[in-house]
């Protein structure tokens, strides 16, 4: 019984909700973009509210009072940026053949990408306390289906995957067990701060739900569980065979979906030993979900992996990223053909197991969400002169993210501290519930704090990258 009454409260499937709602990002960037082009900011205060107001702002309304009308603002966001190419008399180029403008300074769209997956994480996490304003069908599934939160923690192994030194084709100069040490200092920290996580809600009695990892696990010991199991699985390769991780990724997401499905290894982490779903007993029965979950989600690193080969592979023309654009997207399509088919004949989406099916839908959502990104840099790109770059979510200033005193970039302060924002917008998260009581607070006032939160965790990220304070010392 206590099963099926969660399989109840979790049977809503919303994918097309939850990318419609996402997909805002990219366009509120296009957005930034031109809005920049026409007002160019002389001061870091200017450059941080132009993108407060650009990035920040729509995506918290388009995630809470206006979730419904998401598709609708995004209309209305595309309508704005048309209006402004209109009225600047901004002509694209007019050569295909020429070179490509940002082939030079890096992949901006990648810089994007990261930093909105960071941004949408911290402005969710607080919202979703916010019941008046925050929709029911965004929140986490219990058992499975698809959900605006459940794409948190894959989107940020997905994230971290394609940017990994495999992926980047780094020459791997270290020994097989200098890369394990390496990577096990490097994983230290996470540790650290799950423990540290662990401590404090404990110490503060702070409300966690033991469904989403168990009774002790949470999001940093999963992120340094993957980030340790994948190395070790990529140092059994050569290093000329990492091209084929893919395969690697293939055989352990199969493999363990085989399990789930065939031993009943999936009812067990969701209902457990007793039947009811308690989280009691020894530390693996207690700390099922999140133990077992992370082999899905080094299944999805490693697919990460492989995408991030493909961004990173040399592209000096405009044929050379239209050809990349064209593999995303083929990409894109085969992962959400596979997403549908598990879904639909072999085992439902569940972020509780990690299984095949949701990690192919992150690969889906992910991949989309990067699409996105790039296609805001081409049109950036083909708007672009020598004199005047037009930089997706950056300028050319801090396109390198090194820090100017006249501009600040939310994009490039981002990706500067990446853990420092996410860490210090889960701190101001729970001292927001702590001091009010966050389901009783009117509309108004829920999407004023969310607008006073995401300035403040924003702005002191801001501040550190203009004052050249890289926070990132392991």
């Amino acid at each position: 019984q206590w099963y099926q009454r969660r399989v109840r409260v979790s049977s809503e499937d919303s994918v097309l909700d939850v990318a419609t709602t996402t997909l805002i990002a990219p366009l509120c960037l296009l957005l930034r973009s031109f809005v920049r082009s026409k007002i160019s900011p002389k001061s870091s205060t200017s450059s941080f509210v132009l993108d407060c107001i650009c990035l920040v702002f729509p995506i918290i309304i388009s995630f809470t009072v206006y979730s419904s009308s998401a598709f609708r603002l995004s209309m209305v966001i595309l309508l704005i940026i048309i209006c402004i190419i209109k009225i600047s008399h901004i002509q694209p180029i007019k050569s295909p053949h020429s070179k490509y403008p940002f082939s030079e300074i890096g992949i901006p769209f990648l810089n994007t990408y990261r930093a909105m997956v960071n941004l949408c994480t911290i402005i969710v996490i607080l919202a979703v306390d916010f019941s008046k304003i925050f929709p029911p069908r965004f929140h986490k599934r219990y058992t499975n289906g698809f959900s605006l939160m459940d794409t948190g923690v894959g989107s940020f192994i997905f994230s971290h995957a394609i940017v990994c030194p495999e992926s980047r084709f780094n020459v791997i100069k270290e020994s097989r067990l200098q890369r394990i040490k390496n990577c096990l200092m490097s994983s230290s920290m996470l540790i650290i701060l799950g423990c540290g996580r662990l401590f404090v809600t404990w110490l503060t009695n702070y409300s966690v739900s033991e469904d989403e990892y168990g009774k002790h696990w949470n999001f940093f010991f999963t992120l340094a569980c993957v980030k340790v199991i994948t190395t070790v699985l990529l140092c059994l390769l050569p290093s000329s065979t990492i091209k084929y991780s893919w395969i690697m990724a293939i055989i352990l997401g199969i493999g363990y979906q085989a399990y789930l499905t065939l031993f009943s290894f999936r009812d067990w982490i969701i209902i457990g030993d007793n039947g009811d779903g308690s989280y009691t007993g020894g530390f693996i029965h207690a700390n099922r979900p999140g133990l077992f979950s992370s082999i899905g989600y080094c299944s999805l690193y490693l697919f990460g992996l492989q995408i991030g080969r493909m961004v990173f592979s040399e592209k000096n023309s405009w044929f050379d990223n239209i050809r990349c654009i064209e593999k995303l997207a083929v990409t894109a399509a085969a992962a959400g053909f596979c997403t549908w088919l598990l879904h639909s004949q072999v085992d439902k989406c569940s972020r509780m197991t990690a299984n095949l099916t949701y990690v192919t839908w992150q690969i889906t959502h992910n991949t989309i969400l990067l699409l996105g990104s790039y296609v805001v840099d081409i049109i950036c790109a083909m708007y672009s002169t020598p004199e005047d770059m037009l930089i997706s979510g950056q300028c050319e200033k801090c396109s390198d993210r090194k820090s100017s005193p006249t501009c600040c970039c939310l994009v490039s302060a981002i990706n500067r501290n990446q853990l420092f924002f996410f860490l210090i917008g889960n701190v101001l998260t729970g001292v927001v519930n702590l001091l009010i009581d966050t389901r009783a607070v009117s509309e108004l006032l829920a999407v004023g704090a969310l607008f006073t939160y995401g300035s403040v965790v924003c702005g002191v990220t801001c501040l550190l990258f203009v004052l050249n304070i890289n926070t990132k010392f392991w």
